[in-house]
């Protein structure tokens, strides 16, 4: 019984002498230093930021389509039953939007397939700030109203 206890003992402390180095990097395992990259000669406005790897990024904008569900009377919101945003990290849902003073909803009503962009507010609810009806605007509608050059 006493060399159990002894091996368990021995165990126990090997594993805590792993788990506490596990926090000290060596020279092997250390990233590069990124200091000395040159940013500028990188061209990122080729690159799919929705997606990186298996980790979908979250951002403050994107866009998406979808059916409209109900508008305000105002029409300083609309209700659309969406497909996923991947810009934002925002699964398919139906969900009520905040519209920008820019963006004239007039001439949509219930049931309107729509292309849409929004934007993450400083109070984190997603606004429209961009809008197309996909039935009779096209299918690539959005296109023209989307700045990615951001210059």
């Amino acid at each position: 019984m006493k060399h159990i206890t002894q091996l368990a003992a021995s165990a126990i402390f090997a594993l805590s002498l792993v788990a506490c180095s596990g926090g000290q990097d060596s020279a092997e395992t250390k990233s590069a230093d990124n200091s000395t990259m040159n940013h500028s000669t990188m061209n990122h406005g080729t690159k799919d930021h929705s997606q990186m790897g298996d980790k979908k990024m979250t951002g403050d904008t994107g866009h998406t389509t979808g059916v409209i569900v109900s508008i305000s009377e105002d029409g300083q919101q609309a209700t659309i039953d969406h497909q996923e945003i991947a810009g934002v990290g925002m699964g398919a849902m139906t969900m009520g939007f905040g519209i920008l003073s820019s963006v004239d909803l007039s001439g949509y009503e219930k049931g309107d397939n729509v292309s849409f962009m929004v934007k993450k507010g400083r109070d984190g609810s997603y606004r429209i700030t961009a809008i197309c009806n996909t039935d009779t605007d096209g299918a690539d509608c959005l296109t023209s109203k989307m700045d990615h050059d951001g210059h």
